[in-house]
């Protein structure tokens, strides 16, 4: 029979965070949002009687919407990561995931060949949130972000998902990689150059009186304040 003072080193050995799977990304959002933005333009350009751009404005915002609608139906999926002693991460669905039959997985340390860990900050609503991306030797990415917000059903004796991130490190095996946050890589930054040509493309467009102008300038602003409201946010990656 364990002693008191065994039970208290499992207990301490357990750690468990709520978390939600498949967050929903800042750029991912703002695509969503500027499908949503094109339909009731195609409307009143066809209102107008303006059929071409009507039909490329509502094409586009269609397109749009497919590429992300889904990500946005399946965003913050409420689970319980849990670190025990052994060498492996479990992952329990909560709340409708639970509900509707989901299973509970284990991921053992050896299957994860990367990880990318940081932190997003929201300065303007004052929240501060953990993020964990890892990526399975059989190809899948799990995203995991704390959760949004206190929950009533929260387990007692959770931690931030920052605590199971950095024992993550420390523990899992010699060769696995630890990636960059997407801002700081050499793509993120020639994509902002690109931003910039687009804005200048789009302005002067608009002036000229093309509406493919404002597509422009709102394609070319949103990647420009994504860009630097990530980077921002991954200030405090560790």
């Amino acid at each position: 029979m364990p002693t008191p003072q065994t039970r208290s080193e499992v207990n301490r050995a357990i750690l468990r965070s709520q978390v939600v799977l498949d967050p929903l990304g800042v750029w991912t959002g703002g695509m969503f949002g500027l499908g949503l933005l094109l339909l009731p333009l195609a409307v009143l350009k066809a209102s107008a009687g303006n059929w071409p751009r009507a039909i490329v404005a509502g094409l586009l915002g269609v397109v749009l919407l497919l590429l992300t609608w889904r990500r946005v139906a399946r965003r913050n999926r409420p689970h319980l990561l849990t670190s025990g002693p052994d060498d492996a991460l479990h992952l329990e669905p909560l709340g409708r995931s639970r509900a509707q039959g989901q299973p509970a997985e284990i991921i053992p340390l050896a299957s994860i060949k990367a990880y990318r860990h940081w932190l997003r900050l929201l300065r303007f609503r004052a929240f501060a949130q953990y993020h964990l991306r890892l990526e399975l030797v059989d190809g899948r990415v799990l995203h995991l972000a704390d959760q949004p917000s206190p929950h009533p059903n929260e387990p007692s004796g959770t931690v931030r998902l920052d605590a199971i991130a950095k024992r993550l490190a420390r523990r899992a095996k010699s060769g696995l990689r630890r990636r960059l946050p997407f801002y700081e890589t050499q793509l993120a930054r020639l994509l902002l150059w690109v931003s910039w040509a687009v804005l200048a493309l789009g302005a002067v467009l608009f002036w000229l009186g093309y509406d493919a102008g404002l597509l422009l300038l709102l394609l070319g602003a949103s990647y420009w304040s994504s860009y630097y409201l990530g980077r921002d946010s991954d200030a405090g990656s560790s």
